[in-house]
This record gives structure tokens, sequence and C-alpha cells, in this order.
């Protein structure tokens, strides 16, 4: 190949490459703080056990978190749970100080509710190290201290709502009827049959 030809198609690629990383780059900016964290929730759960009904309550509570760091800044927004009395469980709110900015600081309260959620539920997890390890990387990404466990969210800013915030769902948590803190054995249900032994073949009945 001539060697003009050749630093010219190198050029061309490079170039390309260029844009490729760019526009990633520009991509990842713009992808929303809720969507970054939901990523990681998804990449916990696939890292878990597979158990439904457990992730389908992690996503509802992931989401209720989100719901509320960015309802606590909005004038007119409806809390869920903060301020609320769900069944027998109150989550006692007393509201925020509007902060000079505002989406800035649902970004950081949104941040440290959903690191402490997921790193709650999945404490347990057999990829518990994985996930601790991107969920950390994520908060170290985004500046946030993830040290930071104050829950004096009055005295404090967005981290400590944050805090606060995954403080009152994991207690509602543990007093919804899912039994978690016995890491969700079973407290009702009876089978009728006898336990089926899967090494033996066909169905005696």
């Amino acid at each position: 190949m001539n060697k003009s030809i050749f630093f010219k198609s190198c050029k061309a690629n490079i170039f390309v490459l260029a844009l490729t990383i760019l526009s990633n780059f520009a991509l990842a900016q713009n992808q929303s703080i809720a969507k970054m964290w939901n990523k990681e929730l998804i990449k916990a759960i696939r890292k878990d056990f597979a158990r439904p009904p457990v992730h389908a309550r992690n996503l509802y509570h992931t989401s209720v978190a989100m719901h509320e760091a960015w309802a606590a800044y909005e004038n007119n927004e409806e809390m869920f749970l903060l301020g609320k009395t769900i069944g027998n469980f109150t989550a006692a709110f007393a509201g925020v100080a509007a902060p000079s900015n505002i989406l800035e600081a649902q970004k950081e309260a949104l941040s440290f509710a959903f690191f402490r959620l997921i790193k709650h539920r999945f404490q347990n997890s057999p990829g518990v190290s994985i996930t601790t390890n991107s969920i950390n990387a994520k908060m170290d990404s985004l500046g946030y201290n993830r040290n930071n466990v104050s829950i004096d969210y009055i005295n404090g800013g967005p981290a400590e709502l944050g805090n606060y915030i995954a403080n009152r769902i994991i207690a509602w948590g543990y007093q919804d009827g899912s039994n978690e803190i016995n890491n969700y054995a079973n407290q009702y249900y009876q089978p009728v049959n006898n336990v089926i032994e899967v090494e033996q073949p066909g169905n005696p009945n």
C-alpha cells in the first residue's frame, strides 16, 4: 500500500474513533442521574440470586427513594413516604431549605439514597464485592463523599437528606411483612404436597 494512502487511512480512522469517543462521552454526560443509578441496581440484581419478588421490591423502593429526593426540593410536589403514614409506619419529615442549585441538590440526594439502599439490600449477595466496588466507584466519579453517613438533613444538606430517605425506606421495609430481616423466609405458606425428590423420576400419583 502507498505510504500516503496508508497514513491518510490512519488519520481517517483516528478521526472517526475520536468522534465516536466524543459522541459516547456526550451521551454519558446527558444521561440522567436516575438512569445511571438504575443501571447500578440492574447490575447488582444480575450478581444476586434469582429472586423476582425480592428484586421487584428493590426496584419499587429505589423508585420511591428517587421520587422523595426529587420531590423534597419541589415546592408543589407531594412526597410519597416522608411526612406520611403508610399502614402503621410514619416517616417524620420537617422539610428542607431551598438550595442555591436545586438540580444539583436533587442529584446528590438521589445518589446518596440509592447508594445506601443498594449497599444495604445487597450486603449478603453472592456478588457483594463486585456490587460494592461498582457503587463506590460511581459515588467517587460523581465527587460525593460516600463516608458521610449522617441523616441530619435539617442541619446538613442533600447528602444527609439522601441518607435519611434510605434510612426511612429501610425501616419501612423491615415492617412491611416481607420478613426482610430474616432473609425473606416464608412465614405463612404451607405446601399441601410433600417435598419432591428431584432425583427420583416420575410422579407416583
